[in-house]
């Protein structure tokens, strides 16, 4: 038989927003496969993802805390000095 795939970009930063808005404080794997229409598993690498970026924090093995602070890139680094050399 011939498999078909398909191939999907997400913007993880404009899903973190997303979550954000939702006010939710807490996310399943399995909201989020449903909600994004693919498996749980491939759900779980968004959200792992995610959380290697910093807008999420790993609570269990399928339950994810939203962090509603920026992340922050440059540690060691103030906002006054990065603003300044914009």
């Amino acid at each position: 038989m011939a498999r078909y795939t398909v191939n999907v970009t997400i913007d993880l930063r404009l899903l973190a927003i997303k979550l954000r808005e939702s006010g939710k404080r807490f996310v399943k794997v399995h909201e989020i496969a449903y909600d994004l229409a693919v498996s749980p598993r491939t759900a779980g690498k968004i959200l792992n993802s995610m959380a290697r970026l910093g807008y999420l924090i790993k609570w269990s093995d399928s339950v994810y805390m939203v962090v509603y602070e920026k992340p922050r890139r440059n540690i060691g680094i103030s906002d006054d000095v990065i603003a300044r050399n914009l």
